[in-house]
């Protein structure tokens, strides 16, 4: 006869067999009792976190790297994209004019080399201001590189050649007619500075694409306002003047202003109220 139990097999199994069923036992989980570790290489490590480093951004992908990546990319249409034809249409008559030095047969004195140079360095302000004309400024806007960077690559590609340009013109000059370097470089500086701080506050606080023209005309005008005012008060005196160094520190003063402006100046434009509304911010509401 079959004994009770024996129908499963659970509570005298035969001998020799092991009962895989009812013999196997649970973990027990209840407090106080933890079920043992698995054996090592029975699963995956416990994953964890190294405090100094950044499981998110892998080794070699950080902001420097990717900004240089931005750059990289942005430098060739950057380049192609620079006022080439304003640029050479000044600076040509330019040189030409510092050339005009060496046509005499006797060499002009230093005062009418200051001159030339002068006029040599407004026509290299024109060039720079048309240094930020972008025709596709409204679609760039929206480039992961925001404005500061994009008009300083411009700039950083133009000061090397305008610093080669203005060499060349006090190479050509011959010795006698030279002026003291230092003074008319500095008069050079500030010119140039002048003509981008008054092109970046076009940019700044207009929305065209093109601020070139404006910018000539609005540095032609203070130009010819700076010849009106006496030397002992203005910016054009002569190497031999009394009021030579005072002048040459009312420059020094001009160049720190414009970079100062150029510097406020170079963030996003502002944009008006109704152009962040839509346009139809500040229209009555219809009634029904």
């Amino acid at each position: 006869m079959r004994r009770v139990g024996d129908a499963d097999g659970a509570e005298n199994p035969a001998p020799g067999h092991l009962n895989t069923s009812a013999g196997r036992r649970r973990p027990n989980t209840s407090a106080g009792h933890d079920p043992a570790p698995s054996s090592a290489g029975s699963g995956p490590a416990p994953f964890s976190v190294d405090p100094g480093h950044d499981p998110v951004s892998p080794a070699g992908h950080g902001p420097a790297p990717r900004l240089r990546t931005l750059l990289g990319s942005l430098a060739p249409p950057v380049w192609r994209s620079l006022p080439w034809a304003a640029l050479t249409a000044t600076a040509g008559p330019g040189l030409l004019l510092a050339a005009s030095t060496r046509l005499p047969d006797q060499a002009p004195g230093a005062a009418w080399g200051l001159v030339v140079l002068r006029l040599t360095a407004l026509t290299g302000g024109v060039g720079l201001a048309f240094l930020l004309d972008d025709p596709a400024r409204h679609t760039t806007a929206a480039s992961p590189l925001g404005r500061p960077l994009r008009a300083g690559l411009r700039l950083a590609m133009a000061v090397p050649l305008m610093v080669l340009w203005w060499t060349a013109a006090l190479l050509v000059l011959p010795g006698p007619t030279r002026p003291p370097l230092g003074p008319v470089t500095l008069e050079a500086l500030a010119t140039a500075a002048c003509a981008i701080a008054l092109a970046t506050a076009a940019v700044r606080f207009t929305d065209g694409a093109k601020v070139g023209k404006g910018t000539a005309t609005r540095l032609g005008a203070l130009a010819a306002v700076a010849v009106l005012i006496p030397a002992r008060w203005g910016l054009l005196t002569l190497p031999g003047d009394r009021w030579w160094e005072e002048t040459h520190v009312r420059w020094a003063v001009l160049l720190a202003l414009t970079l100062v402006s150029t510097a406020l100046c170079t963030p996003e434009p502002l944009r008006r109220t109704r152009a962040r509304l839509g346009p139809s911010a500040g229209a009555p509401a219809g009634r029904g």
